[in-house]
């Protein structure tokens, strides 16, 4: 039901809190992230269409640069020039090419994704030791999140249409699960370290722009995120983004 935005934080770009800050600063932080760890190899999951980083950025990164989406249709509409895999992260058999990838990152991909264990259980296999992933997507108890999951999926579409008949065509050809996709609560850190991550951010953000159509409506989910924002809520988070890493095995250097 749509993207990140200001969401009645105040500031939207520049506040950290805001998940508008989120959506701005993340292809900067994406780039911080390989340039820092020295990676070669990048998987993007779910790029279709629209890579994060043009072939240009690419190639001056000097990056062999995977797009992994479940559509062949939209896979095809990238440019040619970058890998491109047909595959669900959530159902592969990782085992046959683990170790593969020194970053792999996910933009509002996790939310659509069957069973979001089995998505970080392949990443983790997928990444070469110390290689690092990073994910940004809506979480639950956003207050409009839980309504999109509850809404039976035709139901959801006629919504969007209702309240924004101009978005119509960026409607997702996917339905909506969130499964894993919560703010940094205990159990999602236990979670994530359950499966061999090291956490190295779980950052929350608050804010959505779902009700901004229905004024009454808009007003109060402005000041329920406002409120959660303030009290620093892990549980009524809107959007987390997530930076974890798999370990070096004891013993082991960066170069083996």
């Amino acid at each position: 039901m749509g993207g990140p935005g200001s969401g009645g934080v105040i500031d939207p770009k520049t506040d950290p809190l805001d998940s508008a800050y989120a959506d701005v600063h993340f292809k900067d932080r994406c780039c911080q992230l390989i340039t820092a760890s020295g990676a070669r190899t990048v998987c993007e999951i779910g790029g279709g269409r629209s890579p994060l980083l043009s072939l240009d950025e690419v190639r001056a990164l000097k990056l062999d640069y995977t797009i992994l989406d479940v559509s062949a249709h939209e896979l095809r509409r990238a440019p040619d020039g970058y890998t491109k895999v047909v595959g669900d992260i959530g159902a592969l058999d990782a085992s046959s090419i683990a170790d593969r990838y020194d970053f792999m990152f996910s933009r509002m991909v996790a939310e659509h994704v069957r069973d979001g264990a089995a998505m970080h259980r392949n990443v983790f296999s997928l990444l070469r030791p110390d290689g690092a992933a990073f994910h940004l997507f809506p979480t639950l108890f956003a207050p409009a999140f839980v309504l999109n999951r509850l809404l039976p999926e035709q139901a959801a579409r006629r919504l969007v249409v209702a309240l924004w008949p101009h978005r119509a065509s960026e409607i997702p050809k996917f339905p909506v699960r969130y499964s894993k996709c919560f703010g940094p609560t205990p159990r999602m850190h236990r979670f994530f370290e359950g499966l061999g991550y090291g956490i190295e951010e779980y950052r929350p953000f608050y804010g959505t722009t779902y009700a901004h159509a229905v004024p009454v409506l808009g007003g109060l989910e402005a000041w329920f995120n406002t409120t959660m924002a303030r009290r620093r809520s892990t549980r009524f988070t809107s959007y987390a983004w997530l930076v974890l890493r798999k370990p070096r095995p004891a013993g082991r250097t960066a170069h083996g």
